[in-house]
Order: C-alpha cells, then sequence, then structure tokens
C-alpha cells in the first residue's frame, strides 16, 4: 500500500480555500453588496474597470449581479482620490507601470506627477547602478591590478563614474522635492 505524503493531504485540504481566495468577493459580500461603495474603493484604489468584471464573476456563482451604474458612479467618485498629481508621484517614485484608469481632465495631474516620480524613480536607479560599479573599481584597484595599462584605464573609469555619479545626484537634486 502507498502513503500519501502529509503534505499533499494538507494541499488538498487547502485548496478550497485558495481557489475561493481568487475571487473577489464571497458569498456574503455579493448578497449585500452596496455597489456604489465597492465602486469608491475600486476607484480609489486606482482597479481598471475590469474589475467590475471580475465582481461579476463572482457574484454570478450566488445568483448575483453587480448594479453597474451605481458601480461606476461610485468607482468614479473614487477615482478622484486616486487620480491626483501625489498618487501619480508615489506610483511613478515606486517604478510601477502606468495605470491607465484616470478619465479625462483628472489624467492630467495624475500624469504630471507620474512623469515627475518616474524620473526620480529612474535616476535614483541609475545613481545606485553607478555607486555599485564604483564600489567595484575600488575593490579591483585596492586587489591591485598587475597591469599598467589595466591599471590606468581602471581610474579613468572610476573618475567617470564618479563624475557621472555627481551629475546624477545634482539632476536628482533640481527635481521637484518629495
Amino acid at each position: 500500500m502507498t502513503r500519501t505524503p502529509r503534505y499533499a493531504i494538507a494541499l488538498w485540504l487547502l485548496l478550497p480555500m485558495l481557489l475561493s481566495a481568487c475571487a473577489s468577493m464571497d458569498k456574503n459580500e455579493c448578497l449585500s453588496a452596496d455597489w456604489y461603495a465597492i465602486g469608491v474603493e475600486d476607484g480609489a484604489r486606482g482597479r481598471p474597470l475590469a474589475r467590475l468584471g471580475e465582481h461579476r464573476r463572482a457574484c454570478a456563482e450566488f445568483g448575483v449581479a453587480p448594479q453597474g451604474e451605481r458601480y461606476l458612479a461610485g468607482r468614479n467618485e473614487g477615482l478622484k482620490s486616486f487620480c491626483t498629481y501625489d498618487r501619480g508621484y508615489a506610483s511613478g517614485r515606486a517604478g510601477h507601470g502606468y495605470p491607465i484608469v484616470c478619465p479625462g481632465p483628472l489624467a492630467a495631474a495624475f500624469g504630471a506627477g507620474y512623469r515627475d516620480g518616474r524620473e526620480r524613480y529612474e535616476l535614483t536607479r541609475r545613481l545606485d547602478s553607478v555607486q555599485q560599479q564604483i564600489r567595484k573599481s575600488k575593490a579591483a584597484l585596492k586587489a591591485g591590478i598587475d597591469s599598467r595599462r589595466e591599471r590606468a584605464r581602471e581610474v579613468e573609469r572610476l573618475e567617470d563614474l564618479t563624475r557621472e555619479a555627481e551629475q546624477l545626484e545634482q539632476a536628482i537634486a533640481a527635481l521637484p522635492g518629495r
């Protein structure tokens, strides 16, 4: 007789719970849903309109259909708090992709913030890379390079990297503050 490993039994016991966690809403949420409030929450989190389809699929299992108009009205209200310069800046600064969720007039503020934040992210990322290369170059020089020509090249490379790091630091300092 073959024995089933304990992890397999545990997986089978946990599988229904894991699969239900994938649904956007459970039975109780679907049956008592305030679709306007759900829309506000989804909008405030910057979730795409496709989220309504996820709710629709999750609730269809329980015979509940979302109230689309109330959800959309709530989502539009929620997007007002998401689609701001500050939220765009934070998203860009964190290196996130640009979420295409903000409607016309709100998109301009969010987009401007995103561009500013993304610029800071890219410059900071480049500076980190240059600083890492500087550390490696210094370590190579400290360890000793036998060839005079190779040592001279490494010293020149270190000088170039140091200049680039200084330029990046100046560029970051000149960016709009945050």
